[in-house]
């Protein structure tokens, strides 16, 4: 077990605090591994949300702390083949979701993903970290446990 810790700590650098941190906050416009049941999805931020006086209050500060939202808000581009995530559902439809952010995975840098019309393409170490953990069948099925 302690092998299989340090070898995921290895691949993906700051996965305890889905890697936003003091050096790299959460911004408007940041792409995120999210996870809807089994599968695994790109989520671009669309606005952040912390809660103050029992409201939700929108916020363009960096957020450094995970535990800092209350709500946020995605695009969300599901998985196509492979690297490939697309926005579209239906023709002219669209994924945008605004809830708790307990499904956030994991904070990837923005030059980590190429949109094309209504496809995104992981490239760099997002791609590496979908391929070798995030992507996973047995890594997801864990995370719906």
């Amino acid at each position: 077990m302690f092998k299989l810790l340090t070898y995921i700590l290895k691949i993906v650098p700051n996965i305890e605090t889905a890697n936003i941190t003091e050096e790299f906050p959460l911004i408007k416009g940041d792409y995120l591994f999210v996870r809807y049941g089994s599968q695994m999805c790109i989520g671009r931020v669309e606005a952040l949300y912390f809660e103050a006086y029992n409201h939700h209050c929108y916020t363009d500060m960096p957020i450094k702390d995970l535990n800092d939202i209350s709500y946020i808000s995605l695009h969300v581009f599901v998985p196509l083949h492979l690297e490939l995530f697309t926005d579209m559902v239906k023709e002219g439809c669209y994924i945008l979701t605004h809830h708790i952010p307990s499904n956030i995975i994991y904070h990837i840098k923005q030059n980590r993903v190429v949109i094309e019309g209504n496809f995104l393409r992981l490239v760099g170490d997002g791609k590496q970290y979908y391929f070798d953990y995030f992507g996973r069948k047995d890594i997801i099925e864990k995370m719906v446990k």
